[in-house]
């Protein structure tokens, strides 16, 4: 289901599915698929509208250096370059 493309409802019965339905069933599937792309857009908004992760700040601070990462055997674990890759995290 494409949220953005309501179908509108002269294409609607021309699926082939649909128009073998009587007139009522055409009817109320329609209505569920309205329903349905409702919910769906909805769902779409409120996710996109959560925005970024509030900080107590105006400006997103800096992370933390909080170590290297080490293999199993407890030995840091290299990049190609040959220096280590460092763990960091927010505060």
């Amino acid at each position: 289901m494409n949220i953005f493309e309501e179908i509108l409802w002269p294409q609607f019965v021309k699926i082939e599915h649909v128009s073998k339905l009587p007139l009522t069933e055409q009817v109320a599937a329609y209505q569920q698929y309205i329903y349905d792309l409702d919910v769906a857009r909805q769902s779409w908004l409120a996710y996109q509208n959560k925005g970024p992760f509030a900080f107590s700040g105006s400006v997103t601070p800096p992370p933390i250096e909080s170590g290297f990462l080490l293999q199993e055997d407890l030995f840091n674990l290299l990049q190609e370059d040959g220096s280590n890759i460092i763990i960091t995290s927010l505060p």
